[in-house]
């Protein structure tokens, strides 16, 4: 069964079309004002590109024929952190130790607590009212807050990655070269993508 939002109501409450939240303020969905203008729902602008949806299937197939299974959980899908009540951010792809997140918190909610290490592949929050790189910083040390090790960036534009440790200064790499993950594991986006026929 379908439901028929009225125009009004969503011109009135553009919730559906928030993407994150940082210190109780909403983060909206890039494209949101166009779409509550044209009466769409967030489906219209909620998916990710191509690329991005390349770059998450080439990285999670670098670790997952290494990672260790009985030491991580690997969760992807855009996952919710649940940080505090004024703050809720959204992961590409996030890798938790188990005995943080262990099976008993796998449920319906998001979860509570930090993982060890999140990647992301740009970003689809709206940002006409601040920059990326204000965004990004924001983001970041609230992971780095939260208790996350480490935080990758992978920049389509630019064709880089920004390696964020926290308290030390960050690192950006050309992804034409290894990139180290975690426990050895490497990646070479533009390689990969170069071999693919894939053009930016």
């Amino acid at each position: 069964m379908s439901i028929t939002v009225k125009k009004s109501f969503r011109r009135k409450n553009p919730s559906q079309f928030i993407y994150e939240i940082i210190d109780g303020k909403p983060i909206y969905y890039r494209g949101y004002k166009e779409a509550v203008r044209n009466n769409l729902g967030v489906e219209a602008i909620k998916g990710c590109s191509t690329l991005q949806s390349e770059i998450v299937f080439f990285v999670l197939s670098n670790i997952y024929p290494f990672y260790d299974r009985k030491k991580y959980r690997i969760l992807t899908n855009k996952l919710s952190l649940q940080l505090d009540s004024k703050n809720i951010l959204s992961g590409d792809i996030v890798i938790y130790d188990k005995q943080v997140l262990t099976g008993d918190k796998i449920n319906n909610k998001y979860p509570d607590v930090p993982p060890k290490y999140v990647i992301e592949i740009d970003t689809n929050a709206d940002l006409s009212e601040s920059s990326f790189m204000e965004y990004m910083t924001r983001k970041t040390e609230k992971l780095f807050e939260f208790g996350v090790e480490k935080v990758f960036w992978v920049i389509t534009l630019t064709q880089q990655v920004i390696v964020a440790l926290p308290k030390e200064d960050w690192l950006i790499k050309n992804w034409n070269k290894n990139i180290e993950l975690f426990d050895g594991i490497t990646m070479n986006i533009g390689r990969y993508l170069a071999e693919e026929g894939i053009k930016i």
